[in-house]
């Protein structure tokens, strides 16, 4: 597929190469064979800019227009800087992804960790109302109380949950191997009103791994696609080494129906990238990141 250009003023604009990311780029294909490239990001902004002129056309609202609009007239030479913009966001999770691998050179001081806050989900009216900066400033807080010392950076996303007709947010964060807060940050967590929020199924509502495959797990933290997640719950056992065991409860995601998937569009672009991008005793100074 060639690659798709933008015009101004009867000019016909290509991608250009940047040679700042095209070392980090070649690496991370090489890892990550499957890592978008500019043309999968142009694809994906296509399907973007049909989802929302088809809901607004539907609706008669041009607030999703205004978006489609928006993301129609993003070009090399000027780009949108939307977090609802596949190409903007893929120049952002390069600069950053190499910055984060930067700081976290020596893996074993680093571990990756999912917190998935069950007791904020909420319901899909909800969703374009719903604020983000209480959540974050709850986080920081726990992070603080619980002893992190040292850099926590990551990205926050949100999926649908099919079973209990929620989103349920979430970070996808790096954080410093430091078991004790690790502890204290689990037993924060584990608190009830985050662990019984589903009938017969036990939320796991902290995920941690070391840092064993670098550039996978970081690249994994940054991203900007909201899924659609439906689970399977089996009620039936299996006999396995002589014991009965029940099987286990599995998920899968899928791309967000239209409605959805237009507003989760809305929800990105109003939250920005900055917002999305969670930092704590770190900062952005240009293209760079700083400790704190």
């Amino acid at each position: 597929m060639k690659i798709l250009s933008a015009k101004r003023k009867g000019a016909v604009i290509q991608h250009p190469d940047n040679l700042r990311f095209k070392k980090l780029e070649k690496e991370i294909k090489r890892l990550l064979p499957k890592f978008e490239t500019i043309n999968d990001a142009c694809e994906e902004k296509s399907k973007r800019i049909k989802s929302l002129r088809n809901t607004g056309r539907r609706l008669d609202k041009r607030v999703y227009l205004k978006l489609a609009i928006k993301l129609e007239n993003c070009w090399p030479g000027e780009p949108c800087g939307s977090a609802a913009c596949p190409e903007c966001f893929r120049r952002h999770r390069l600069e950053i992804i190499g910055e984060v691998l930067r700081l976290c050179n020596k893996h074993k001081k680093w571990r990756s960790a999912t917190l998935i806050f069950y007791q904020d989900a909420f319901s899909d009216d909800q969703l374009l109302k719903w604020r983000l900066d209480t959540l974050i400033a709850r986080l920081k807080r726990w992070l603080k109380e619980c002893g992190f010392s040292a850099m926590v950076i990551g990205g926050f996303e949100m999926d649908f949950h099919m079973d209990i007709n929620k989103w349920v947010p979430h970070f996808h964060l790096i954080i410093q191997n430091d078991k004790q807060a690790i502890r204290n940050l689990r037993a924060r967590m584990k608190n009830k009103r985050n662990m019984n929020t589903r009938k017969n199924v036990i939320n796991r509502p902290m995920l941690v791994s070391n840092l064993k495959k670098p550039v996978r797990q970081v690249s994994y933290r940054f991203k900007a696609i909201w899924w659609r997640v439906e689970s399977i719950q089996y009620d039936d056992y299996y006999i396995q080494g002589g014991k009965e065991r029940k099987r286990k409860r599995w998920t899968k995601k899928y791309r967000l129906l239209s409605k959805q998937h237009a507003d989760s569009l809305l929800m990105l672009d109003s939250l920005g990238i900055a917002e999305l991008t969670f930092m704590y005793k770190v900062r952005k100074y240009g293209d760079h990141l700083i400790m704190k």
